[in-house]
């Protein structure tokens, strides 16, 4: 036996009822040559209480319900518990989805609504996606706004509008609705202006667009929809700073790494690359159903477009379409 063992084994057997701190205190002034420091000492008597980990417990002592609940029972501060609450993924139903984002009603260009939906007339979708910036919320912007224009009942109406018409044009499709970062606006404007009508149900995105009315199944902002197991569809803005050098797919396939698509950037794009497991990651981004020359950026590099997803079990097919002079090519 070593003299650290001798003199730490002693000192446990006159003091049994000392703590940790206080054996090890006591060791290291009584024996300042056997021990190099208060930690060395300390170190040595939590080892042969068989509290240093269980790496130095024995096999008997990891495995005796009454050894765990001792030690248990000796913790006076508990673990806090975590306030993280993880969204899961919206399954996308199975099917023919059509996808339709950055609307931004009441800015929206008409043409390319009707054109739009006058394919999915010949498409029949069983769903409609609408990904995300449906409404502009320019009343509520925290950016420079025109008095004159600043009319929110309007734009709520023109939304539920919207809704009506699209619920009664495919009466038999599920609707999908995503919020992007247009729809923040609101819910950040109540965080501001009326936090007090935060979580009041009539406040709430679902409520006031009437989404039970038209048959409308909700999708939280940084909430994913996932097609089956390998497409991921995001409205966008939930990847901060996403700059696109090249184009918007191939900013997804370098943030994301997995076969995805978003809006968000109103332009059509595509990238395609191969891993080392000879397996393809495509990304898509999706054009815009806006007006082409905003006043807040009258000239870009915008198109009009919308894509459709075929989804079959885990498989899916990708459609991503511009709409050029009222025609979907």
């Amino acid at each position: 036996m070593s003299k650290i063992d001798e003199v730490t084994r002693a000192a446990l057997e006159a003091y049994p009822k000392h703590s940790i701190r206080a054996l090890a205190s006591l060791i290291y002034k009584s024996h300042p040559t056997v021990f190099k420091s208060y930690e060395d000492a300390r170190s040595a008597v939590r080892y042969r209480r068989g509290k240093a980990g269980n790496k130095n417990l024995s096999k008997v002592k990891r495995t005796n319900p009454k050894h765990i609940m001792k030690e248990q029972a000796e913790r006076s501060m508990p673990m806090p518990k975590s306030l993280a609450k993880p969204r899961k993924p919206y399954n996308l139903p199975k099917g023919k989805t059509l996808i339709l984002s950055d609307v931004h009603i009441p800015y929206q260009d008409d043409k390319a609504v009707d054109t739009a939906l006058e394919f999915g007339d010949t498409y029949r979708p069983d769903n409609i996606l609408l990904n995300g910036d449906q409404l502009d919320f320019y009343a509520i912007s925290r950016w420079e706004k025109d008095p004159e224009v600043r009319n929110l009942p309007a734009e709520l109406q023109h939304g539920r509008q919207f809704l009506a018409h699209l619920r009664e044009r495919y009466p038999d499709a599920t609707i999908i609705w995503k919020n992007g970062n247009h729809e923040e606006r609101w819910e950040k404007y109540l965080w501001h202006k009326a936090p007090e009508l935060c979580g009041v149900p009539d406040f709430e995105m679902q409520h006031i667009m009437r989404f039970s009315e038209y048959g409308v199944q909700f999708v939280h902002g940084r909430q994913k929809i996932k097609a089956g197991k390998h497409l991921t569809i995001i409205h966008g803005h939930e990847i901060p700073g996403a700059f696109d050098p090249v184009n918007f797919a191939r900013t997804l396939q370098m943030k994301l790494g997995v076969c995805s698509m978003a809006g968000h950037k109103h332009k059509t794009s595509e990238h395609s690359s191969k891993t080392g497991d000879d397996k393809y990651v495509t990304c898509w981004s999706i054009g815009t159903l806006q007006e082409m020359h905003p006043d807040y950026m009258p000239m870009n590099q915008w198109n009009h477009g919308i894509a459709t997803v075929d989804l079959d079990g885990n498989d899916f097919t990708v459609q991503n379409y511009r709409i050029i002079n009222g025609k979907v090519v």
